[in-house]
């Protein structure tokens, strides 16, 4: 089959979800089909990860979109009733490219990765297509609108959460399916349950790369929080860890430390970095080291929606987790056995001492999530369903 994979993000930035996401199911599709990949980029792109890239695809194009006219057609979008989002990323020159592609290269099935690059498709009605909406952005922004403080950015967030309801759905009405990550997700974009094109599978990670290395010991007392920290959902998680509940386990556990691993993180993690107890990485080469030195990893997510790929890379990697509700939203981990859940700092923070103080019970909740993980969350195993999905669709 040959399939033309449609991305607001090129995926040679590996490190965030998206990236990772896209980059692995062009190289799982490219195993049995021939693979056309579009997408933009919005920064300069390395030579070696346009390579990497291209050995999996068949036809690789790009488009340069600097932050600048992403704002541009982001201000033309006030007057209109979309998205902010999606005017931040309209381009007839990148739509007139995906058409092009699809024409030259005989496509027969298209997939569009993100609400944002869904609008480059919905007027393709020659072959089948696929939006893939990960995650729900009315949730995603319907909590940022919530839990920001900031009053500009609480304003700005509560206008793109109005435009966002119904929206999805919307769109999602003019694909032959639309790929959802989670029923959470759903509830969110078609709570009336009138789409009837919804195809529930989420994304996985590279679960064995991830294992814990023989010989490797855990450092004591030590706690992990990984991910993009330039997203204000993860640097506002982690800020919510470090205010609201790490004074509650150092009451109790005075020299646990806590880690911030992740690229970019804004000033205000930063300047935690005066506090001895926490270590703010910044940009690291690998992720892993980190994962398998602490003892407890936690995913305090308010914000975010969909599925959390560093709570899922954090139990392939043998940590035993603590999580919020929002985090385990798309995965649905087993409370109490795989993941344990804090629906407030109280909460939080006694399933993380208890987990610093009784080794067997740190065991066992590891052990479950890594057996969850290899069991349901490998790249090979969600892609290959997703792959039997789009080629009936092309056979239809």
């Amino acid at each position: 089959m040959r399939v033309v994979v449609v991305t607001y993000r090129l995926p040679v930035y590996l490190g965030d979800a998206p990236s990772n996401t896209v980059f692995n199911l062009v190289k799982h599709l490219s195993r049995n089909h021939i693979v056309s990949l579009v997408g933009l980029a919005h920064r300069s792109v390395p030579n070696d990860s346009l390579q990497q890239l291209r050995q999996y695809c068949h036809r690789l194009e790009w488009m340069y979109w600097p932050k600048w006219r992403g704002v541009v057609g982001a201000t033309r979008g006030l007057v209109s009733s979309e998205p902010l989002q999606m005017w931040y990323y309209r381009s007839k020159a990148f739509a007139d490219l995906v058409k092009r592609v699809i024409a030259e290269e005989q496509i027969e099935l298209a997939y569009g990765y993100h609400l944002r690059s869904g609008q480059f498709l919905a007027d393709v009605n020659s072959i089948p297509r696929v939006i893939a909406i990960h995650p729900a952005q009315v949730l995603h922004f319907g909590r940022r609108h919530e839990l920001t403080h900031n009053p500009i950015l609480r304003t700005v967030y509560g206008i793109e959460w109005g435009r966002l309801i119904g929206y999805e759905a919307v769109l999602a009405q003019k694909f032959d399916t639309c790929h959802l990550i989670s029923e959470r997700d759903r509830d969110a974009i078609d709570p009336d349950r009138r789409l009837r094109n919804v195809f529930i599978n989420p994304h996985g990670t590279d679960v064995k790369s991830f294992a814990f290395p023989a010989g490797t010991v855990r450092e004591k007392d030590t706690v992990v929080f990984s991910g993009n920290m330039s997203m204000d959902t993860n640097s506002n998680a982690a800020l919510y860890f470090y205010r609201n509940i790490l004074p509650i386990i150092w009451t109790k556990q005075p020299r646990a430390r806590f880690l911030i691993v992740g690229r970019n993180p804004p000033r205000s993690l930063l300047k935690l970095r005066e506090d001895r107890r926490v270590i703010v990485t910044g940009t690291v080469p690998d992720v892993r080291p980190y994962l398998w030195k602490a003892s407890v990893g936690v995913d305090p997510v308010r914000m975010a929606a969909g599925m959390q790929n560093k709570l899922i890379e954090g139990m392939a990697a043998g940590l035993p987790m603590v999580i919020t509700p929002e985090a385990n939203e798309g995965i649905l981990a087993p409370e109490g056995r795989a993941v344990l859940i804090g629906r407030g700092p109280e909460e939080f923070a006694a399933h993380v001492l208890s987990l610093l103080h009784d080794p067997v019970q740190a065991r066992s909740v590891a052990t479950e999530g890594l057996a969850f993980v290899q069991a349901q969350w490998s790249w090979e195993h969600l892609f290959g369903c997703l792959e039997k999905k789009m080629n009936l669709l092309a056979s239809s």
